[in-house]
């Protein structure tokens, strides 16, 4: 029994692992501009910026564009 707790304890970390790592490799392809933009987007809409926050999410996207269309032309080639 201990045998199969470990395993399930290994896979779940595993899970774990990978997901930390797909969120850190998508900070860091996203750069500060786009984290910035979500963090302010987040901050400024509830307060009533929506105007402010429109401008930061539309950074946000843009640098979430700029990763997509990369993602493709590298499937592409």
């Amino acid at each position: 029994m201990k045998k199969s707790v470990k395993k399930e304890a290994i896979k779940k970390l595993s899970f774990i692992k990978k997901i930390y790592n797909v969120v850190k490799s998508w900070v860091v392809g996203n750069g500060v501009e786009g984290f910035i933009g979500l963090i302010a987007g987040l901050l400024l809409w509830p307060l009533g910026f929506k105007v402010y926050a429109g401008f930061a999410f539309g950074v946000f996207a843009t640098r979430n564009w700029d990763l997509f269309k990369d993602w493709v032309k590298g499937l592409l080639k």
